[in-house]
């Protein structure tokens, strides 16, 4: 059985982008306390050749065979802006981003080639040109949907042999409408006045045309995925009865949005989305993805999940269930370790919450975590997310790799045995998920054996997922 499990563990996370200049407010939290941070959202997608290509706000991209491990592909555009989008048409693969020109390539993975800005009939910048995505329809046309809050979701089509030019006058598709009360902005979705629509993806099933957005804000809980449905790529467009079509409030992965609709291997359907983190700052955001489908009436639709699921080629449809049948069996149970800084307890890696964490004292030489289950289980499977709790990138203290250990035993008295051994780690996985043969245990045991120089040891989660109690 081979599984996945959110939040995507892409190795060489980016650096966030309101981390990197001196003199941009988003930078400073906290009664002016900087605080650096990593990121990446805003997820454009591509299947192509049997290969996965990932592209995400803040540093591109990343490559793929199975969905399950990630590698890193540095382009010769790293960074081109905010919500990168790519589309493959014709021969070749064209790139853009918010603000971006549009970039040409004859792969995946460039060389990238500036086209040019994209541009109105007139030849003017387009409104309001943020989050974009180009979509290339199977009659040989192309078009162009971006916009970020109001007024709304701007729509054009493109010249063919021109396509960073639209040959039609940019039209609003859809707009804000408070009486979707999950568009309404806050926590509560409290806010009727305030809505950030943005993050729009054209997907096409059939003869049916779904332009999927997010809102009402990145930061948010609430943030989350709907649609809306046209027999045409420009429209009009009528809001799906089913909405929203992806939405997650609590949890490690909550705020599930601005993603993509990617049908892979074997006809299946796959969601990409960003989630929140937004403790050191409100864009530090992380990537996942889940099975998405089509009900009977017709209607998009997915489940954000944070347990293991089954990967393409063991695929379910989600209305069926993708689980595969792994739980948690170590959050807030009783746990100890080695040593804690004030204030970041050894619970706070076992919560369930992004925006906590454990964090070893300074003098520790060989942090551990210890956790008992409380029961005897089978676990096969185990998920850590690291903090870098001194993360600064202009005192030199950088990201780099973890080395550790994950150890198991059955009693108390037990010698700890070895389930996960990456003692010789060297790549820099912020979010990491390992499998290992299945084994019964009651006690899980986590052994940080190296980090990166000054970093300091955090765990914003560490969990063990198993299934039920243990028979022999």
């Amino acid at each position: 059985m081979t599984t996945f499990c959110n939040p995507i563990p892409l190795p060489n996370y980016p650096r966030g982008r309101f981390s990197i200049p001196d003199d941009i407010a988003f930078g400073w939290v906290n009664n002016g306390e900087r605080r650096d941070y990593r990121e990446a959202a805003d997820p454009s997608v591509l299947w192509h050749d049997g290969k996965w290509y990932l592209y995400a706000s803040c540093g591109m991209a990343w490559q793929s065979s199975d969905l399950v491990s990630w590698d890193y592909c540095p382009m010769n555009v790293y960074d081109i802006g905010y919500a990168p989008t790519i589309m493959a048409h014709g021969d070749a693969f064209y790139l853009t981003a918010s603000e971006a020109p549009l970039f040409r390539s004859d792969s995946p993975l460039g060389p990238w080639e500036e086209v040019g800005p994209l541009l109105t009939p007139a030849g003017e910048p387009l409104p309001n040109y943020l989050d974009p995505m180009c979509f290339s329809d199977d009659d040989g046309r192309v078009y162009i949907y971006w916009g970020l809050g109001p007024p709304g979701i701007y729509g054009a089509e493109l010249d063919p042999d021109k396509l960073n030019q639209t040959i039609t006058e940019p039209a609003i598709m859809f707009a804000y409408n408070p009486d979707h009360v999950w568009e309404r902005y806050g926590e509560f979705n409290e806010n009727p006045a305030v809505s950030y629509v943005e993050g729009s993806w054209l997907f096409k099933n059939g003869d049916a045309y779904y332009l999927t957005y997010t809102a009402p804000g990145t930061s948010l809980s609430t943030y989350a995925m709907g649609t809306y449905v046209s027999q045409s790529a420009l429209g009009p467009y009528t809001y799906q009865s089913r909405n929203p079509i992806l939405r997650k409030t609590s949890g490690l992965v909550r705020g599930p949005g601005h993603g993509s609709f990617v049908r892979g291997p074997g006809d299946t359907l796959w969601v990409f989305y960003t989630c929140t983190r937004c403790y050191n700052h409100i864009f530090e955001r992380r990537i996942g993805f889940d099975a998405a489908g089509f009900d009977d009436d017709g209607n998009l639709f997915a489940t954000a999940t944070e347990v293991p699921q089954l990967a393409p080629g063991e695929h379910a449809h989600p209305e069926q269930g993708n689980d595969a049948g792994l739980l948690p069996v170590n959050l807030n149970k009783l746990a100890s370790n080695s040593s804690s800084a004030p204030g970041r307890e050894c619970s706070y890696a076992i919560d369930g919450s992004m925006r906590t964490w454990w964090q070893a004292a300074n003098d520790d030489a060989e942090p551990w975590l210890s956790v008992d289950s409380r029961g005897l289980f089978t676990v096969s499977a185990v998920r850590l997310i690291w903090a870098e709790p001194n993360l600064d990138y202009r005192a030199g203290i950088v990201p780099g790799p973890y080395r550790y250990r994950v150890e198991t035993k059955v009693d108390a008295d037990d010698v700890w045995d070895i389930a996960v051994d990456k003692s010789d780690n060297d790549v820099d996985m912020l979010i990491d998920y390992v499998t290992f043969a299945s084994r019964p245990a009651t006690f899980m045991r986590l052994v940080v054996v190296g980090w990166p120089d000054d970093l300091g040891v955090g765990v914003v989660d560490f969990t063990v997922f198993g299934k039920g109690k243990y028979s022999s």
